[in-house]
C-alpha cells in the first residue's frame, strides 16, 4: 500500500482530506499535516516525523505540498533525503491527492507520473460553447 502526506500553509492540507473523506470516507493511508503559524519548523518538523511513523508500515510514500520552494516542501525534502521509498511533490490540487491515495501503483516513479498528469488534466477553464440552431433542435 502506498501512504500519502499533504502538507502546506495553513489548513490547506486538513480541506482536502475533509474534501476527500466526503467523496470516498476516511482513508488509512492519509495524513494531513497543516503547517500552522505558530508551528515554527520546529513544530512542521515534529509533525511530519509524526506523519511518517504513522505511516511506516507503507510500502512508498508520496507527500504532496502547496509550493515548491515553500517550508512545507522544503521541511519534507529535508527529512526525507535519505529515504529511497519516499517522493516529495509540489503544487497539490485535489485531483492529485485523490490519484496518490487510489491509484494503486507499485512502481513509485510510475505513481508520481500518474499523480502528476492526473494534477494537470484536472486544471481546466469552463467556457460556454455557442450552438447552432440545428445543435438545439433535439431539445437538449
Amino acid at each position: 500500500m502506498n501512504g500519502v502526506i499533504v502538507t502546506a500553509h495553513g489548513r490547506f492540507p486538513e480541506g482536502l482530506e475533509d474534501g476527500l473523506k466526503l467523496i470516498a470516507g476516511e482513508q488509512e493511508n492519509l495524513v494531513a499535516v497543516n503547517f500552522l503559524q505558530e508551528d515554527g519548523t520546529d513544530g512542521l518538523d515534529d509533525k511530519i516525523k509524526k506523519a511518517l511513523e504513522d505511516l511506516k508500515d507503507c510500502d512508498s510514500i508520496v507527500i504532496l505540498t502547496d509550493l515548491a520552494g515553500g517550508t512545507p516542501f522544503n521541511r519534507s525534502v529535508l527529512l526525507t533525503a535519505q529515504m529511497e521509498n519516499v517522493r516529495v511533490l509540489a503544487g497539490a490540487n485535489f485531483q492529485m491527492l485523490y490519484t496518490a491515495v487510489f491509484d494503486g501503483s507499485k512502481d513509485l516513479d510510475k505513481l508520481v507520473e500518474n499523480i502528476l498528469a492526473e494534477g494537470k488534466n484536472g486544471v481546466r477553464v469552463y467556457r460556454e460553447e455557442k450552438r447552432t440552431e440545428d445543435e438545439d433542435s433535439d431539445g437538449i
